[in-house]
């Protein structure tokens, strides 16, 4: 159950960045953000109320509730840095780079300190899904051209940005940390409160940074785009949710190699969704992906 449950908050999770893609060039991304964890948190509010979870937050041990808020302040710093380093470089750099290593450090972390042995088929199907991943983001070198006289070279966008790789490699490490304070946390703590505790950080957080900074109030870009922000920040605690409940029912590395398919999720979503068009590279990362999936959960 928790593996599906793995596999849910990937497709949730990029059915949330194709919903969010179509909104206005006036949209930053601190708006997006803001409108997820506030939305969200209202949603996992409401959840928790209707099954009876929501005393569950005033009785959370101390110790739980501080890795929990401290997964969440971790996490949503990794998100920032996760969006410098793609103001800096390229995503078919920045991705294959995150995924792969966040893939890679949470499995071993959660081996050195949480005791979790991950077995064969769980590095056989990490290795899978992160070739599918390279292979999801690949983009064809720039030809040059040939005619008679013409010796100019096109540069590939992005070459040498050490800058640009070295913020995706410390996002890495940087959720890598989040999920390990999170794993910690869920030790005494109920799905649906854990939640809402790793809502309720940034959120509070969003509240200080839109009185500081008018322009960041998402209030100014909610016309025209609140149905597809109230959408994807419903999607978001969807997915929140689904991430909790994989880890209180699955070993952290399963969970951590079955979340990271959300590239072919959404590569394939797009398509359908958005109408963009499908290459031989996305086609053979999507079915690396896929096979990574049925390694992990059939060799038993």
């Amino acid at each position: 159950m928790g593996e599906l449950a793995a596999i849910l908050n990937a497709m949730v999770w990029a059915l949330t960045g194709v919903i969010t893609k179509g909104v206005g060039k006036n949209v930053r991304p601190t708006h997006i953000v803001a409108a997820q964890v506030w939305i969200g948190l209202t949603f996992l509010l409401i959840v928790g109320l209707i099954i009876g979870q929501l005393d569950e937050l005033i009785h959370v041990q101390l110790r739980s509730a501080i890795y929990l808020a401290g997964g969440a302040l971790i996490n949503t710093a990794g998100s920032l840095v996760f969006w410098l380093a793609l103001s800096r470089s390229t995503v078919s750099k920045v991705y294959p780079t995150t995924q792969s290593i966040f893939i890679i450090v949470s499995v071993l972390t959660g081996w050195l300190f949480l005791d979790d042995s991950p077995e064969p088929r769980v590095f056989g199907g990490a290795a899978l899904i992160i070739g599918g991943v390279i292979l999801l983001n690949w983009r064809p070198a720039a030809r040059t051209s040939t005619a008679p006289g013409n010796t100019a070279t096109r540069p590939e966008r992005g070459g040498g940005d050490y800058l640009g790789i070295g913020l995706a490699v410390a996002t890495a490490f940087l959720w890598a940390g989040g999920f390990l304070s999170t794993v910690v946390g869920l030790e005494d703590t109920p799905p649906v409160a854990a939640a809402t505790i790793r809502n309720l950080v940034p959120a509070i957080i969003f509240v200080a940074v839109s009185i500081a900074f008018p322009a960041t109030r998402v209030s100014r870009v909610f016309r025209g785009n609140g149905i597809r922000l109230t959408v994807g920040a419903l999607l978001f605690a969807f997915s929140a949710l689904s991430f909790v409940v994989a880890l209180d029912l699955s070993t952290p590395g399963v969970v951590v190699v079955l979340i990271n398919t959300s590239p072919m999720w959404a590569v394939v979503l797009a398509a359908f969704v958005l109408r963009e068009r499908l290459t031989r590279f996305a086609i053979g990362g999507a079915a690396l992906s896929l096979a990574g999936i049925f390694v992990t959960l059939a060799f038993r």
